[in-house]
């Protein structure tokens, strides 16, 4: 497993980038668990580059989001079903 931690405020692709650009050109038989902890703001292009770049270029088996909030899930699930990796995403929602 690879963690990830998303930033308080992802708002690009870029900022994506960023997040993923240490981990490995494959990622295959890996589950990359995403932290959205601190995330309080996100846009579609940052999820969409995170499933783009985990899912689609480095091909891990799971991407998986702990403590999201719901507009994350809807978002990132949105991605994921656009992109056709609707089921290696999963998301754990932050308890309130």
């Amino acid at each position: 497993m690879t963690q990830l931690e998303a930033p308080e405020h992802a708002g690009s692709r870029e900022q994506a980038q960023r997040v993923v650009e240490g981990l490995p050109s494959d990622l295959s038989g890996l589950v990359v668990v995403l932290d959205c902890s601190r995330l309080a703001i996100s846009t579609p292009s940052f999820l969409d580059e995170v499933v783009k770049e985990v899912l689609v270029e480095r091909r891990a088996d799971a991407l998986n989001l702990i403590d999201a909030t719901e507009r994350t899930r809807e978002q990132i699930e949105r991605s994921a079903q656009n992109r056709q990796v609707a089921g290696r995403v999963h998301v754990a929602l932050r308890v309130a």
